[in-house]
């Protein structure tokens, strides 16, 4: 990693409002029916992201979330279209009526899942331009619309990461559970309210005093916890791995997936620095990342010479050797043992090894003229529109276009 310069980004803003970044989920065909049990919604959203909105629903609907099924998550900042299907009537609470809206679409022979999700279609404003940077930018739109970029994971992968922990997961694999509960229940979530961020820090000040936790609580699963370590004489290891299994499924599985997704990131990005001969890294919230130049990107899974690595999980992978030598040295440095992904920490739990392209190239690339920025003063603005696969960020695309080395 040393031997690399790392590189900084073109001048640029994105998500200085939500309407700056619209994602519109593509729906999987056969999904939609003209009858089914299930109905299916078109849910477009702005300010929220997709499971705090669907406890909202739920809650008004009458129903608990898990009677809902979803394709895929969509983040906070942004104008979203998504689709959620129920077996019952769905409603919005009518006081978010102008950021939530409901409309139905169809029926479906089963609930819907992220195998529904085929892609998403993007249309971004990049802001804030410097207009003497406008040729460079260009030069990198050509590369993406001919070269793609590498399908890393990006910070929204990692709402929880952590500058000393890394994820809460960690503590956890390294032996020391209360440090997992206590970052699951007092580090908050970038772009938390206020009110949420200052409770937060009043539990970390508390923790261990579980009588002045208990009355700190938020949540009912926050009240729960410590009114059984209020009322627990011998509180061990076992007792915090025991309160950790309380929390939803879903929040477990996100753990999980983090972890392999961050171990991906790193081991791709040490793959591809050993074998390009020119590049760059960059620093991201989660770690650094090494963009190659575009030859060998361009070459990617044609002509190079390492086989695409899959994320790992529990089902074992077929790694080259020299695959193998690079995820060891990736887990070493994480300080995570060889047997992390042999077996899943939470029983319930699946941490299933799974393929993930390596190169993508957006579909439908097109971007408009440069124009005045009306939020920024003597700055430029671009909008740009493509389409991904599911599972791709279009962040890092962004990453990629506005990356200040030319490679």
């Amino acid at each position: 990693m040393s031997e690399h310069p790392f590189s900084g980004f073109l001048v640029y803003e994105l998500k200085q409002n939500p309407e700056d970044f619209r994602v519109e989920e593509i729906l999987a065909p056969g999904w939609l029916k003209e009858s089914g049990k299930w109905t299916i919604f078109r849910l477009k959203k702005s300010g929220w992201n997709t499971l705090d909105a669907l406890q909202r629903i739920a809650r008004e609907s009458g129903l608990s979330i898990s009677e809902i099924g979803y394709a895929g998550k969509k983040d906070r900042h942004a104008t979203t279209i998504q689709h959620i299907s129920a077996e019952k009537p769905l409603k919005v609470p009518r006081e978010l009526a102008t950021v939530l809206q409901l409309e139905r679409i169809g029926k479906s022979e089963r609930i819907l899942t992220p195998e529904a999700n085929s892609g998403n279609r993007f249309v971004l404003t990049l802001r804030n331009l410097l207009e003497k940077e406008e040729d460079a930018i260009r030069r990198n739109f050509e590369k993406g619309l001919q070269s793609g970029f590498i399908n890393y994971y990006d910070s929204q992968r990692f709402s929880r990461f952590h500058p000393e922990f890394r994820l809460p997961i960690f503590p956890f694999l390294q032996g020391d559970p209360e440090a997992c509960l206590k970052l699951l229940l007092t580090d908050p979530f970038p772009g938390e309210k206020k009110q949420a961020r200052d409770r937060k820090k009043e539990l970390q000040k508390f923790w261990g005093n579980w009588k002045a936790c208990e009355k700190l609580s938020g949540t009912k699963l926050e009240s729960r916890i410590f009114s059984f370590l209020k009322k627990e004489k011998n509180i061990t290891s076992g007792t915090y791995l025991e309160l950790i299994s309380l929390f939803p499924e879903e929040e477990l599985l996100m753990l999980l997936s983090s972890l392999q997704s961050l171990v991906w990131n790193e081991f791709v990005s040490e793959l591809l620095g050993a074998e390009s001969s020119s590049g760059v890294w960059i620093k991201t919230k989660s770690g650094p990342l090494f963009f190659p130049e575009e030859s060998l990107i361009q070459s990617i899974p044609s002509e190079y010479n390492l086989r695409v690595p899959g994320v790992p999980g529990i089902k074992a992978l077929e790694y080259s050797e020299k695959e193998m030598d690079f995820l060891r040295s990736t887990l070493s440095r994480l300080s995570l043992k060889e047997t992390v992904f042999e077996k899943s920490p939470f029983p319930k739990i699946k941490m299933n090894s799974f393929d993930r392209n390596l190169r993508v190239v957006p579909e439908n690339f097109v971007w408009e003229e440069f124009e005045s920025d009306d939020l920024n003063p003597e700055r430029k603005k671009v909008k740009i529109s493509f389409r991904l696969p599911s599972g791709c960020y279009a962040t890092m695309l962004v990453k990629r276009l506005m990356l200040r080395a030319d490679v």
